[in-house]
Parts: structure tokens; C-alpha cells; sequence
């Protein structure tokens, strides 16, 4: 006896739904990286208005570092698109 799978194409669904999950997710990582380099910009503001040296210079230091997070959150993001 042999079984039909009526209307079934796996493969072509699987694809569309890999493709949907990875444009979402992309899209969810572009965001979070903006949303990462409006934090950025906040805070080098506010390491321009802070008097003590030390706490300006280590607010920039930190606001660099979320800056290059929220670049490389970009890049990984791109690839995704790419994919």
C-alpha cells in the first residue's frame, strides 16, 4: 500500500519559513544595533558634560565599546540578509 502526501512540498515550505525566521531575525538585530548607537551617542553627551576627567574618559571608553558591539550585531545581521 502506498501513501500519498496530498499538497506537500517540505522542501519549498521549510525554505520559506528559513528565509521568513531569517529576515525577522535580521531585522530584529538591525534594530537592537540602532537602538545601541542612539545609547552611544547619549552617552558620549553625556561624558562631554561630566567635570570629572576620569568619569568623561571612562563614559567614552564605554560608549566605544557599544559602539563596535552594535557594529559587529550590523555585520552579523548583514550576513543573514546575505544568506
Amino acid at each position: 500500500m502506498m501513501i500519498h502526501r496530498v499538497g506537500r512540498e517540505p522542501d519549498v515550505t521549510r525554505h520559506d519559513d528559513d528565509t521568513a525566521h531569517r529576515h525577522r531575525t535580521s531585522s530584529t538585530m538591525h534594530d537592537t544595533a540602532a537602538q545601541l548607537e542612539r545609547t552611544e551617542a547619549l552617552m558620549h553627551a553625556a561624558a562631554e558634560r561630566s567635570p570629572d576627567p576620569e568619569t568623561k574618559a571612562r563614559q567614552h571608553a564605554l560608549a566605544d565599546r557599544i559602539t563596535a558591539q552594535a557594529k559587529a550585531i550590523d555585520r552579523r545581521a548583514d550576513d543573514l540578509d546575505d544568506a
